[in-house]
């Protein structure tokens, strides 16, 4: 959202930022107003449980699991999260709305009368909308047979998420806002005026009958701009053997024997050199391999292109810039989203998914050695690199936002001239 933010102040828009404390200090190095979210909505994402004390209590990634995640970080958080935007609303002329994926503090807004600013989505989220030939969990369908099995993940999609609807229109309710005709997951995509998915439809479960407000647009992938003082074993990287890189995120990294430790020990003896970034300045590895590096960052954009094989628990971003750079994944994530990036990535052939948060050793270098030997999954990543280069997703935005923006200026131009 900072790099759409940039790319519109470079248009000549005026950018407000609405969001958590936690990211005052790098909204405003930006040059970016900054209004933080009040009351339940400005929680901090890296203490989780302040806001989720159960999160423990229920098998990782089970429905039970997502159901209260979702009610702590969304459903819980609608109502200040809508009070707050009002008060923009009420105080400052505002022309254009830009959100990200379940931001349902926008719903009272979106159901409400049309006498407001336009809003656009921003889909940062692995596509998760339901139709009669795909759906969250339900690839596209090609034959009969296979619509019917979407239609039954899909149902089994909704039922389990329909607590979930449920407290959103309570909480819809207590602000005075009409209820969703839908599921509250289907109604991000439906109700805004404009839908921008970060992606493309070949990594995507795509609905044949998607509404036509929704559009692909590409990946945003970050680029490092500030100085990088490359590690002494920069030149390691170049020296013929496979580079595998293998991460936890900026979400899931608190406990590193989950993934990075048990990466490292299984490909200790394998001839491969495994950079680690923890992205963590405190963390602590128990044993660091002979043929291991150790970072606490490390510019992507830098690294992948001197990369063979990405492991990592399945963060929609991280993923998508790997492909990006043509290299396969093997993905090792139930939390957030992840297990959605991980069920695309298996059927897009550009990876393999574990199914798991905590893979053993053996799963690991099975993996490893699969994606390193096996070059369908480097020619399936090759196509999904070349299909995203034909993307500009920062000039879409601008040319979406544009379009909601300039024929409204138009429009109050010739009225003053009437008036």
């Amino acid at each position: 959202m900072v790099s759409v933010s940039r790319q519109l102040r470079a248009a000549g828009h005026k950018i407000m930022f609405y969001t958590a404390e936690t990211f005052k200090s790098k909204i405003e190095a930006c040059g970016f107003e900054f209004v933080s979210l009040p009351g339940k909505a400005n929680y901090n994402y890296l203490r989780p449980d302040e806001y989720y004390p159960e999160r423990n209590s229920f098998p990782l990634g089970s429905p039970e699991w997502l159901r209260r995640l979702a009610r702590a970080i969304f459903s819980d958080t609608l109502v200040d999260q809508h009070l707050g935007l009002q008060r923009i609303l009420e105080t400052r002329s505002i022309d254009l709305i830009v959100i990200d994926t379940f931001f349902f503090g926008a719903f009272p807004l979106l159901l409400g009368p049309r006498d407001r600013p336009p809003v656009v989505c921003c889909g940062v989220n692995p596509m998760l909308l339901s139709g009669v030939d795909a759906g969250p969990t339900a690839p596209p369908a090609r034959t009969a047979a296979e619509r019917k099995r979407v239609q039954c993940a899909n149902r089994e999609f909704a039922e389990s998420f329909a607590s979930i609807t449920d407290e959103i229109n309570a909480k819809l309710a207590e602000v005075g806002s009409p209820s969703l005709s839908a599921s509250a997951i289907d109604s991000m995509y439906t109700l805004a005026d404009l839908f921008l998915q970060f992606g493309i439809p070949e990594f995507e479960f795509v609905p044949s009958d998607r509404p036509s407000t929704i559009h692909f647009v590409g990946p945003i992938l970050p680029k490092f701009t500030e100085s990088f003082e490359p590690p002494p074993w920069w030149g390691e990287l170049d020296d013929g053997r496979p580079v595998l890189l293998v991460t936890q995120g900026t979400l899931a990294n608190t406990d590193l024997t989950e993934l990075i430790e048990p990466t490292l020990a299984a490909l200790s003896d394998e001839d491969i050199l495994v950079v680690a970034a923890t992205g963590k300045t405190d963390a602590a590895i128990s044993t660091v391999p002979r043929n291991a590096r150790i970072a606490t960052f490390i510019p992507f954009d830098l690294l992948f292109p001197k990369t063979n094989v990405f492991v990592t628990n399945g963060g929609y971003g991280a993923v998508n810039q790997s492909l990006a750079a043509g290299v396969p994944v093997v993905a090792a994530g139930l939390t957030e989203d992840k297990s959605f990036v991980a069920q695309r990535l298996a059927w897009s052939g550009a990876g393999i998914n574990l199914n798991t948060s905590r893979p053993d050793e053996f799963q690991i270098r099975s993996a490893v050695r699969e994606v390193l030997h096996n070059s369908s999954y480097r020619r399936e990543a090759e196509a999904l690199r070349r299909k995203m280069e034909r993307y500009d997703p920062l000039q879409a935005v601008e040319r979406a936002v544009n379009s909601l923006i300039l024929p409204k200026r138009s429009f109050e131009r010739r009225e003053r001239i009437y008036a």
